[in-house]
């Protein structure tokens, strides 16, 4: 069985506000882009030397020409030449500079051979453990099997229960129903995370762990879940997929999990994940488990029965130390772009027809999500008006909340008024475009285009 251990808080925690370095996560992201918003240099003179730091590190060496007044040149495009603001475009994931990294990263492999193993995959871990402060990180075949690989070294297997979201991917879910558990839905607060009071009110005397997502980017309330778990004796895993940069990820839990998936803020070119934890001890389970049962560093001998073909690639791996070097200028452009949607859309908040998210410093912005409060239909409407009259893509993530798919109805787990808040969230919630490559002529279209179509649907 192993020790439940809950750090205080993340290394460097007690760094004041003035320090002259940051350290490239949420919370120095979100201090210089107050600066950049307040049209004043950075009292920052640079941040920390990880190599996912790298580009953003160059971006602040000439920060008087590129951050004044507002990010341009290589922080972002202006202009656009699209006639149509997609909300995820797959040819626009990776810059130019990006693709060209991931093509060196590519040739290299094919010179050498090393396909599956390598170094890359550990030289990975390692550039990881180091941009997060996590002392442990085991690279997975994608951010699913991440999860399915730490709840099964964790012990969570068959009569267990897990309680987490329902408004995640279904990933989550799967992870959980894949050891042989049951996942149990428990409530969220206004940012859509586990609120640990509804996860109070969920446990019995199976529940083996709790299974928060940081939806959006945004973390949850690491520290209320982490003080219920210490309560009752119970694992604390966070599904971090969308969170990568986040401040905080993996400090407050037994271990966090992330996803490389193309789509994320940083992601891979195919799929990709890992588990990091400050744990010795889960992080030598989590390999033995992800490879076949092997034991590490031992070739093709067992130290337990079963295991999964779930380790990176060292393909990817090679790509991935290419693509690291842009993730902190990425969740820059992100914050800094949904800066620009909030001071933007204030007047909508403040008049009662949009609920806004809020610029915290323990969010990274994978997705940009509004809470429309019209009519009934109203939001259906009104994304049916973006597209058809402006030509702008919005979405609705995961359109289906968990109890609510098929395949889950007949199991009767949760009451029909178990998760109001969730299901109150997800009527109203529409997500706008925000990816690395959105230009700021794309984000005012979507911006004139928001206020036109509420306008008329009023």
């Amino acid at each position: 069985m192993l020790t439940h251990r809950h750090p205080t808080g993340p290394p460097g925690e007690e760094q004041t506000e003035d320090s002259d370095e940051m350290a490239g996560d949420s919370a120095g992201l979100f201090r210089l882009v107050g600066d950049v918003r307040a049209g004043r240099r950075s009292t920052r003179r640079g941040i920390g030397p990880a190599l996912a730091n790298q580009e953003l590190a160059r971006v602040l060496r000439d920060q008087d020409t590129l951050l004044r007044p507002a990010p341009r040149n290589s922080v972002f495009t202006w202009d656009s030449p699209h006639s149509e603001v997609r909300f995820l475009p797959r040819e626009r994931l990776l810059s130019d500079a990006e693709r060209a990294a991931a093509l060196r990263a590519f040739t290299g492999v094919l010179r050498t051979g090393e396909f599956t193993s390598g170094s890359g995959v550990s030289a990975f871990e390692e550039a990881l453990t180091d941009f997060l402060g996590v002392p442990h990180a085991v690279a997975t075949s994608s951010g699913t099997d991440a999860l399915i690989i730490v709840l099964r070294a964790l012990g969570v297997g068959p009569g267990d229960e897990v309680v987490m979201p329902a408004n995640s991917f279904a990933a989550t879910e799967n992870a959980v129903l894949a050891c042989g558990a049951e996942p149990v839905l428990a409530d969220v607060d206004s940012h859509y995370t586990l609120a640990p009071a509804a996860v109070e009110a969920r446990i019995t005397a199976r529940t083996k762990a709790v299974l928060p997502v940081h939806l959006h980017g945004k973390l949850a309330d690491m520290g209320g879940l982490r003080a219920v778990c210490e309560r009752h004796g119970l694992l604390l895993v966070e599904d971090a997929c969308q969170a990568m940069g986040g401040t905080g990820v993996a400090q407050h839990a037994d271990a966090a999990v992330l996803s490389f998936n193309p789509y994320k803020n940083f992601g891979v070119c195919g799929k990709a994940g890992a588990v990091v934890t400050r744990s010795p001890e889960l992080a030598h389970r989590c390999r033995v488990v992800s490879y076949h049962g092997f034991a590490p560093g031992s070739k093709n001998v067992k130290a337990e029965l079963f295991g999964f073909n779930s380790g990176m690639d060292n393909t990817q791996a090679e790509i991935a130390l290419g693509l690291l070097p842009f993730l902190s200028l990425n969740n820059f452009r992100r914050m800094f772009l949904a800066a620009r949607y909030l001071d933007a859309l204030a007047p909508l908040a403040e008049s009662g027809t949009l609920g806004l998210p809020e610029l915290t410093p323990d969010h990274v912005w994978h997705l940009f999500p509004v809470q429309v409060e019209l009519a009934a239909g109203g939001r259906d409407l009104l994304r049916e008006r973006l597209w058809a009259r402006h030509g702008v893509e919005t979405d609705i993530y995961y359109p289906v909340l968990t109890h609510q798919q098929k395949p889950y109805a007949h199991r009767g787990r949760v009451p029909v008024s178990a998760l109001p808040r969730t299901e109150h969230l997800h009527s109203r919630v529409l997500h706008l475009p925000l990816h690395n490559a959105l230009s700021i002529a794309e984000q005012d279209r979507v911006i004139e285009a928001f206020y036109e179509c509420v306008r008329h649907a009023e």
